[in-house]
């Protein structure tokens, strides 16, 4: 969902933070039609910390699980903190909750949401956030400079992707995000899909063993396999690489990897270990998982909500019902089960859609 979406401001997010800018609000995925009915502040649920409920459960399930699995958010920037929108709706809800100390003050990082997750992937903080190899708009880039900060206070992982087939913006891209404490990943393929395997080799390549998200040095997005016309030659090629974290979609066309598949590629072409993560919407079903079947349509069941503009495959879901959970913690379980170091959060920003349909 990559339509553009309007940034809202957090006043005070700097100051409570102390970084330079302040976190606001990400642009609506999905634009509502304009003739939005009167809701009343009653009726308006906080769907952010919906999103945020739903990823620490998933991960305090993972943890449980397997003590070792470490837990990544894709985007969302605006989750880690508490902005203007929130603070508008709890006083609109509950005028003296602040007198009575039952909230937080704008800017204020959401502990328990940082406290489940290892880290978080964010797309563009340079390079590719509207429009491919053009640099990310400053009141953008300054957002998500925020993020990034904001995770290496709280001694998290912050992962980048940016979209540049110049190689001068590569070059920028990449000694910017050294300098930001993030761990870079320039994507030159011309589009967004992250479907293909750059034919160089990643910029450092690293020999040693990889056991801990905190030591790696490079890594590798691949979000679709549909580029591969075979599933062995998708395969093969992932274990080709020596990237210190392979970021993956674990299905190619329906056909999920197995625990021998995801055992052989925890280790790099050169011999020594390295990390294997899966990717897991949270905001969005898809036509082509396990799970769905074909008499599905929106309404029905309950949690598919709309249709997805940008992807005829993919259907926005009312993430907070527990028949949606159900499927998602289905999901995670065949994750674990197939013994990978960690997981992806992806689709968090379905939320965005909900709340231009809910203004205050």
């Amino acid at each position: 969902m990559n339509s553009r979406r309007t940034f809202l401001q957090g006043a005070a997010a700097a100051a409570a933070i102390g970084i330079g800018a302040p976190l606001r609000a990400g642009r609506a995925a999905v634009k509502p039609g304009r003739n939005l009915p009167y809701i009343p502040i009653e009726d308006i649920p906080n769907h952010r910390q919906y999103m945020r409920e739903l990823v620490t459960a998933l991960s305090d399930y993972c943890k449980k699980r397997r003590g070792d699995m470490a837990v990544l958010v894709r985007n969302g920037p605006e989750l880690l903190i508490k902005e203007q929108r929130e603070d508008d709706w709890q006083q609109a809800r509950d005028p003296d909750g602040y007198a009575m100390g039952r909230y937080a003050a704008v800017g204020s990082p959401d502990g328990p949401y940082l406290a489940a997750i290892d880290g978080i992937l964010i797309d563009g903080p340079f390079y590719g956030r509207e429009k491919y190899d053009q640099p990310t708009r400053a009141d953008d880039a300054a957002v998500l400079a925020s993020c990034a900060e904001l995770m290496h206070r709280e001694g998290r992982r912050a992962l980048s992707i940016d979209y540049c087939k110049d190689p001068k913006h590569g070059a920028d891209a990449a000694a910017r995000a050294k300098k930001a404490h993030l761990l870079a990943y320039i994507d030159g393929s011309g589009d967004k899909s992250l479907a293909h395997i750059p034919a160089a080799p990643p910029a450092t390549d690293n020999p040693v063993h990889i056991t801990d998200l905190s030591k790696a040095q490079n890594f590798l997005p691949l979000f679709s396999a549909n580029a591969f016309p075979r599933r062995d030659l998708w395969f093969d090629a992932l274990a080709a690489t020596n990237y210190d974290i392979l970021i993956l979609d674990p299905f190619w066309r329906g056909s999920s990897m197995t625990i021998q598949d995801v055992r052989a590629l925890k280790f790099k072409r050169l011999g020594s270990q390295r990390l294997v993560f899966a990717t897991l919407p949270l905001g969005t079903a898809a036509v082509d998982r396990f799970y769905w079947q074909r008499s599905w349509h929106v309404g029905a069941p309950d949690f598919i909500a709309a249709a997805d503009p940008d992807d005829t495959s993919r259907f926005i879901t009312h993430y907070w019902l527990d028949s949606w959970k159900k499927v998602l913690g289905n999901y995670v379980m065949g994750l674990c089960d197939l013994g990978i170091d960690g997981i992806v959060f992806d689709g968090l920003e379905s939320y965005l859609y909900f709340e231009a349909m809910m203004p205050i």
